[in-house]
Formats: C-alpha cells, structure tokens, sequence
C-alpha cells in the first residue's frame, strides 16, 4: 500500500458487524431503521455509539425497511441491516423499494431460514430468494470488503437508481475480527459524494408514486430496470476503479486466481473463497493446474466477466468449473452453480460446472471437503445436477 493511500485510512481491529455499521456512517447516513436479529443485532449495537446517528427501533423488519423507505423519499440516506427471517418478512416492500427506483443500501449477514427447524447458522438463501426484485446484490468475502461494497455500494445505488444489498456469511462474518482498513471520514465523504436521489416528490409540478400502473407502463418500468441492472456492470467497474485509485483495493465483478492455465477452477462466493483460496494454494505447490473465481456480483451478474476467466492464456477454456454453493434451490441445485451454467450456455463456453451443495445451515466447509471434491472430478469428469457435500459424506 503507498504512502499516499495510507494517510487516507487506519487499520483498526473489528469484526464485520462493526465494519458494516462504519461503513454506513462514513457513507453518509445518519438515520438508521433497525430491529434486532441474530446475527445482525450488534450492527445495531454499533450504531449507538455515533451521538450524532438517529437509531430508530421499528416494531418488525417489515416496518424497518418501510420506515427506510420514507427517509429516502426525503431526500436523506439511511442504514439498514438484517438477516434471514427478518429479510423474507421484508419482502413486500423489497419490490416496492426497487419499484420506485430508491437507491437505499442494506447489509445482509446471511442465515439460514426455518425450514425443517430453526437455523441459527450461515447460509445464503435468504438473499437468494429476493434475487428477482431488482436489487443489486453483491457477496463478501471478509470484513474488509464488507466496509468496502457498502461505501461502492453508495456511489453504485446512486448512479443507477436501484438499491443494493451487501451480504456476507452469518457469525463466521458478523462475529469474527480482523484487521480493516477504514478510510477517514473526510476521504469517504470525498468518494462516496452527497446524496444523488434524482426526482423526488418536491412540491411544484404534481407526480404520483405508488398507485396502479396500467400495463404497459408496469411493463416498461420493469423492461427499464433489468436494461438498468445490466447497466451497472460497468458502472461497477468505473467506480470500483475510483476507488481502487484513493484506497489502494480494487474489486471486480469476479476474482480470478491462477485461471491462466488452469484445468479445474473452483467458484466460491462468500467465506468459502478463503478456503478455497488455501486448497488451491496447496494444490498448485503440488503441481496441478488449479485455480479459484471468487464471486462478488450476482445481481447484476456477471456474465461476460466470468467467460474472460474461464478464458486461459492459450485461447481455450478452462475444462472443469467446480462451483460450491452455500445454498439449495430444492430439486435443482445449488443456486449459483444453475447461473452459472446458464451464463455459460448463453456465451457458448464449454466448460463443464460441476455443483457442489455444501455448509448448509453452518456446517464447517473445511479444506479436506474441497479437496475431497476435486479429487472426485479428477476421476469422474462427467458432471450431474448437483452432489451434497458434507464432512463425511458426499452423494
């Protein structure tokens, strides 16, 4: 990191709910909707500390993210966080959020959701389940890149007049610290801009939100806002570069390690890369061509991106893309793995996806599992719908 980057920011110790909680009062908000959800609550937690935030506690997550939704109609930027149950009953005003075109930024620590029982561990279908409403989601990794998307995620929301949610795994995120480099207030303040709301209900000539829309303005408006997702792709990048330039961290749509040359790649997204990134290290000091995609975008996603990655330096494709999903879309598979496999079809890319459903509910996804199902491509190439990944079992 140079010189003239570290003078814009300092390492502090801290886990990723006191990232996402700094990361919205250097963007700017200083109204914060909240209600307590495990394993969102110490965001709110954090957020008490500012003397100079208004944290207003709703009476359910449907009414934090309608009262949100008012500060925005104002003209003002406002915090949101929340986790599994919390974000489905949310739903509703989801639509309406994205509908209206309200760029608001949310956290999401991803847990699981009550199906065969209550689930206190990480797993990302309940951001999963609202991929269709418009909002631009983005994946991290660590506690670092939790504070960076929502500072990008600001100045994205904004261009494009969309919301955008930041997710990250439940506890193994959320509860855990690390060294995070937090720029000072001055220089987000600087990148991050003021407020780009774009017409709001002012006064003056009449404009109506919210009422019923005749056909054929409910289907431009929403023919509009998939032309404005895909929009984002390179607004993501143009942004990303900015602040790569004051802060000395870039981000891409994808991340790929060592595809160059690589035969099997592993796609992971979320805390899973780490891992990943450990086996493939491993693996390549042993001498085989192994590499890693980390996924950070999934709406917009990144199509075009993830081809150039799976691109190796000799023109041909990488053979064998083994995606682990945190996730399962019952009867299909892993969620990210059928996108990817769409993406592909679409690009005429012959790579082979592999999907693995693993860590559900917040099983453990060690090294040896990883490694466990590489060894299993090796010596059964042919790809089916999906295999269930745990630590002693795969089938």
């Amino acid at each position: 990191m140079q010189a003239t980057e570290v003078s814009l920011q300092r390492p502090q110790l801290m886990n990723g709910a006191e990232a996402l909680a700094t990361a919205f009062y250097l963007a700017g908000a200083r109204v914060a909707y909240t209600y307590p959800i495990t394993p969102q609550s110490e965001v709110m937690e954090h957020f008490s500390r500012y003397p100079d935030m208004m944290v207003i506690q709703a009476d359910s997550e449907y009414n934090v993210l309608a009262g949100a939704e008012g500060v925005l109609w104002s003209g003002q930027r406002c915090a949101v966080a929340t986790a599994s149950q919390g974000l489905v009953l949310m739903s509703e005003v989801l639509w309406e959020v994205a509908g209206n075109r309200l760029p608001l930024v949310m956290g999401v620590f991803n847990r699981g959701l009550k199906t065969v029982g209550w689930c206190l561990g990480t797993q990302q279908n309940d951001s999963l389940s609202i991929r269709d409403t418009g909002w631009l989601q983005f994946y991290c990794g660590s506690a670092q890149e939790l504070l960076d998307f929502v500072l990008i995620g600001y100045r994205l929301a904004e261009a494009v007049k969309l919301p955008t949610m930041v997710a990250g795994d439940g506890f193994y995120l959320s509860h855990e610290r690390e060294e995070v480099w937090v720029p000072t207030p001055e220089e987000a303040a600087r990148f991050v801009g003021p407020p780009n709301f774009g017409l709001l209900p002012r006064g003056g000539e009449p404009l109506a939100f919210g009422g019923v829309a005749p056909p054929h303005r409910y289907f431009e408006g929403l023919r509009r806002m998939h032309h404005d997702v895909q929009r984002a792709k390179a607004l993501f990048e143009e942004i990303a570069q900015d602040y790569a330039r004051r802060f000395g961290r870039l981000y891409r749509l994808v991340e790929p390690v060592f595809t160059e040359d690589a035969e099997w790649v592993f796609l992971t997204a979320g805390t899973i890369g780490g891992t990943a990134r450990e086996v493939v290290e491993v693996l390549r000091a042993e001498g085989f061509p192994v590499g890693l995609i980390q996924l950070h975008a999934f709406r917009p996603f990144p199509t075009e991106a993830l081809g150039e990655a799976l691109h190796r330096r000799d023109g041909s494709f990488v053979p064998h893309l083994l995606v682990f999903d945190r996730n399962l879309a019952p009867g299909h598979g892993g969620v990210f793995a059928g996108e990817v496999r769409l993406a592909l079809s679409l690009q005429r890319i012959p790579t082979q996806v592999h999907s693995f459903v693993t860590g559900l509910g917040g099983m453990d996804v060690t090294p040896e599992m990883l490694e466990r199902a590489w060894h299993h491509v090796r010596h059964h190439p042919e790809p089916r719908e999906a295999w269930f990944l745990a630590e002693e079992v795969m089938e």
